[in-house]
């Protein structure tokens, strides 16, 4: 009976010395906290594990393996819980990042779409459904990219990438579109105008 109950002490002491040196020396952010959680844990388990040694060496060293295996055991736990939280939190940061990469995607799309569905629009900025035009040609094949990219696989972190480049390429192609249709020629004429705008400065 003795025995059981100073082979329950020690299981329970190791486990409960490597969890805190895990769990709590990273929560204090204490350098010298994992050294004091070790040596509580170790001032407690030397008189459990030898004082037995004193009438049978053997349990003594029962006592030593079954404390060596709980604090394995414990640590082998922790770090596979560590290592689900983790992968947990990537794919949640991952899933954030494509959720609002979609949403400003959506936003560009509806902001083109305008320029296409609106007849007002399309009247004032002709250029934007024109693809001549070298920067409406860029902007569709940017379209076209980012709801390639959209409908692939995004459940890694280099396919996130990859759509967020193409939404922001598409974000610059928009711009640069837009810019070349506030005139309501083309975009080689806004450019001789300004050029003779310099010129005449």
């Amino acid at each position: 009976m003795g025995f059981l109950v100073l082979a329950v002490l020690a299981v329970l002491t190791a486990a409960a010395t490597v969890w805190l040196v895990h769990m709590r020396s990273a929560q204090e952010s204490d350098q010298d906290a994992t050294f004091w959680y070790t040596f509580a844990g170790l001032c407690v388990l030397a008189p459990l594990t030898l004082i037995p040694a004193w009438k049978n060496n053997m349990a003594s060293l029962a006592l030593l393996a079954l404390a060596a295996g709980s604090a394995i055991a414990m640590h082998m736990w922790l770090r596979r819980q560590r290592t689900l939280a983790t992968a947990a939190n990537d794919r949640a940061k991952l899933a954030a990042t494509i959720s609002a990469t979609s949403a400003l995607h959506q936003s560009l799309v509806a902001r083109w779409s305008h320029y296409e569905l609106d007849p007002a629009a399309a009247i004032d900025f002709p250029a934007m459904s024109d693809i001549r035009v070298p920067e409406t040609s860029a902007l569709i094949r940017a379209v076209a990219a980012a709801a390639r990219f959209q409908l692939a696989e995004m459940d890694t972190a280099d396919g996130a990438a990859t759509y967020r480049c193409a939404v922001a390429t598409l974000a610059e192609a928009l711009v640069a579109a837009e810019q070349a249709a506030q005139c309501p020629l083309t975009t080689a004429a806004c450019q001789r105008s300004s050029s003779t705008g310099e010129l005449a400065s």
